[in-house]
């Protein structure tokens, strides 16, 4: 006996609205992580080896963040959408510019990661708040340490030793 009709939702919670949601959030962390592997791809090009390690760090982290979508939908019976994605920006004027634009996507994911929130509560979807939360949880650690490295180009600038002694400071993290 078949408990589902066939293309029917297996689970009652997996609404159209929660899955084109949460497609979309895997769709924008695939593209942040996208983003960050081609700062991290520049950074390696430029000499900035230290902080080429961050910013893949950074990249990995987003296709992590994309897999918490990918597998709330798998439990919910939903197979997730595969992203088709746009290329990144490939170009950027130097280590301080990627800080810039990194502090500006990570604001844009954090009103998008807001946004899912304020839909699941509106909702009363407890358990996509829940997975809301954890999203949101990472992005104040994420806009923390941008927040840091603007910090650190205001206070000790942007010449070519401070950004020479910054990307230490990044190759420091990775070797502790």
């Amino acid at each position: 006996m078949e408990i589902f009709k066939s293309g029917e939702p297996k689970n009652p919670f997996a609404t159209e609205s929660v899955i084109k949601a949460l497609n979309y959030r895997i769709e924008q962390e695939e593209y942040s992580s996208r983003i960050y592997h081609a700062m991290a791809m520049w950074l390696n090009d430029n000499g900035y080896m230290g902080a080429t390690k961050a910013w893949q760090a950074d990249a990995d982290g987003e296709m992590q963040h994309a897999q918490w979508a990918k597998d709330y939908l798998l439990d919910m019976g939903v197979q997730p959408t595969i992203p088709a994605l746009p290329k990144p920006p490939q170009t950027f004027t130097g280590l301080p510019d990627i800080i810039r634009q990194s502090y500006k996507h990570e604001v844009m994911v954090t009103q998008q990661c807001n946004d899912l929130a304020k839909n699941a509560m509106k909702s009363g979807d407890h358990l996509l708040y829940q997975l809301a939360n954890k999203f949101l949880v990472e992005q104040q650690e994420e806009l923390g340490k941008v927040q840091t490295y603007l910090d650190k180009l205001a206070s000790f600038g942007e010449d070519k030793l401070a950004m020479r002694l910054f990307d230490q400071e990044f190759q420091e993290q990775f070797e502790g």
